[in-house]
């Protein structure tokens, strides 16, 4: 499955999590949205960000 890591520290595996920032720029009357993907452990709370590829 695509969406599975294993964790560097501990071995075990890490998630993956999608978030959406919505950032409101000076000037510009709709908020812009970006969205960002981080690997999270649940067990040793390491996280690193997606960086795309895709084993």
């Amino acid at each position: 499955m695509a969406d599975i890591r294993e964790c560097p520290l501990c071995g075990t595996t890490m998630r993956l999590k999608l978030t959406e920032t919505i950032v409101q720029i000076p000037g510009n009357p709709k908020p812009t949205r970006a969205p960002s993907r981080e690997w999270i452990c649940p067990e040793c709370d390491y996280f690193e960000e997606d960086d795309g590829e895709r084993k």
